[in-house]
């Protein structure tokens, strides 16, 4: 049995020969593309875009370098913006936005409900979007029905990325304070200690020269003073004496060290990330718009339209052959 001759000649005639129906199929089409554009919601896409700063360029050790002044980059490099990705799509900075912006009222939804919950993170999944430029710039958008609220996402999650961000950082050096301060206050009671109990054997021994082997710079030929325990006095003289002028100095080093991280965590004033184009209400909505809807349906109309005839047509010519 042999199958019936079906080429682009026959294709051709088949379609000729149903051109009004496929005209008619693409116009409704077209029609109805049209409809559902106007009945339905317009969406409008906000676009806001930064640049991060270096956040090593407010560090103790680049502000206080001792060992020679070294090149630190005003921007971030590679490793600081696969960081900075990482938090960008983490949930925390789109609870933080919905909040601020009272999104669960705007979708209707319950905060306090998991399944409303769920449908807030898959509403910025389809809506949100963070896009990395070869130039480490970023790039944030937002859809949405309404123009101020996709505007305002856009910018309040710049916003909360950057406290985000730079609050990591400064919480670190809020620790090393809080650590700097707790170890000076401990060495504080110890030198108090030390200073009480020199004194005292001064006093009861009459030990009153400068005998600490630990000050490398100075001499001593002879001492004053005598009587029953005058040696293991002086004994401990030395050894206290050295340990606290050891702690002393290890003090002073500490307090260096605290108003050095003090400094550098007063930084509110100073943001990681730079807003180089803030979101604007935008005026038009996304595309695509009414004439391009109107082209695509027409378009797919014709184009399903022409298959089915052409496989319609076929089959009828198959199903002929065989009988």
């Amino acid at each position: 049995m042999s199958t019936p001759r079906f080429d682009i000649v026959d294709v051709t005639h088949t379609l000729r020969n149903n051109r009004k129906t496929i005209l008619i199929v693409s116009v409704v089409a077209a029609v109805l593309g049209a409809a559902f554009y106007l009945i339905s919601q317009r969406e409008y896409k906000a676009i806001g875009s930064f640049i991060m700063t270096n956040p090593l360029y407010t560090d103790r050790n680049n502000l206080f370098q001792e060992n020679g002044i070294q090149f630190v980059d005003y921007f971030a490099g590679d490793d600081d913006v696969d960081k900075l990705m990482s938090l960008v799509e983490a949930d925390t900075v789109k609870y933080m936005v919905a909040d601020k912006l009272n999104l669960w009222a705007h979708y209707k939804l319950d905060a306090s409900k998991p399944k409303d919950v769920k449908k807030l993170l898959d509403t910025y999944k389809d809506n949100y979007k963070v896009i990395r430029s070869e130039y480490n710039a970023c790039e944030v958008s937002f859809i949405d029905t309404e123009p101020a609220t996709a505007a305002g996402v856009v910018n309040e999650t710049m916003r909360s990325i950057e406290s985000i961000f730079r609050g990591y950082y400064v919480s670190q050096r809020a620790k090393m304070i809080v650590s700097l301060e707790a170890k000076i206050n401990e060495m504080d009671s110890s030198i108090i200690a030390m200073t009480d109990t020199l004194a005292s054997l001064r006093d009861k021994y009459k030990v009153y020269d400068i005998i600490n082997p630990a000050r490398q710079n100075l001499m001593v030929s002879s001492t004053h003073g005598g009587g029953a325990g005058y040696g293991w006095a002086m004994e401990q003289v030395q050894n206290i004496s050295s340990l606290k002028d050891q702690m002393v100095a290890d003090r002073a080093r500490y307090t260096s060290r605290l108003n050095e991280y003090r400094t550098t965590s007063k930084t509110d004033d100073i943001p990681l990330l730079h807003i180089t184009t803030s979101a604007r209400p935008p005026v038009k909505p996304k595309p695509p718009g009414l004439a391009l809807t109107i082209l695509s349906c027409g378009f797919i109309g014709l184009f399903f339209s022409s298959i089915y005839v052409l496989i319609r047509t076929y089959y009828r010519s198959l199903i002929a052959m065989e009988r």
